[in-house]
């Protein structure tokens, strides 16, 4: 599995690849690293890819994954001009539950329990990347690609508890020891 993130879609596409022992498991809790001070949740909205492909036309890039989700991504702020420090880091990332991405609708109404964001038109946003990355990277069974969500995010501490919801519905509880 691989934890594709987009970090620029314009004028050039810019991704970043995590391992996938960067992923915690669901209903595991996030144990904060003993260095670093000011770390923080950055959301993103997820797809997992439910079939394999290689230069994906945008056209049928909606047939390449079957669900969505939010994804909280552990950041240091200061640390983020070297983005290879934490993009190889073992237990930064965490998803919520999985939802068929026919059920969830548009808008997109992500809640991070600080303020809402609303997301229109998601699925030209994620099948435009599904299209993208596939031109350089073979898409697998099971791959996550992770978008962000402009503006949110949430400051992470020990005993914070965040909780992320879609159209008011929760999908992502996260305990932080």
């Amino acid at each position: 599995m691989k934890i594709i993130r987009v970090i620029e879609r314009s004028p050039s596409l810019k991704v970043d690849f995590h391992p996938d022992s960067a992923m915690i498991s669901p209903g595991r809790p996030m144990f904060m690293p003993d260095w670093g001070e000011g770390w923080c949740a950055v959301v993103y909205v997820a797809a997992k890819i439910c079939r394999l492909g290689k230069n994906i036309s945008r056209k049928f890039a909606g047939r390449y994954y079957d669900s969505v989700s939010v994804v909280l991504r552990a950041v240091l702020p200061e640390v983020q001009l070297d983005a290879g420090v934490l993009s190889g880091m073992d237990s930064t990332i965490v998803h919520g539950e999985w939802l068929d991405k026919a059920l969830v609708s548009d808008p997109m109404i992500v809640d991070g329990g600080t303020g809402e964001v609303t997301l229109e038109g998601m699925d030209a946003v994620i099948d435009d990347a599904v299209s993208a990355v596939s031109v350089y990277s073979t898409l697998k069974i099971g791959d996550i690609i992770i978008l962000p969500v402009k503006g949110m995010e949430l400051p992470l501490g020990l005993g914070c508890c965040p909780e992320i919801k879609v159209n008011g519905a929760t999908v992502l509880e996260l305990r932080v020891v």
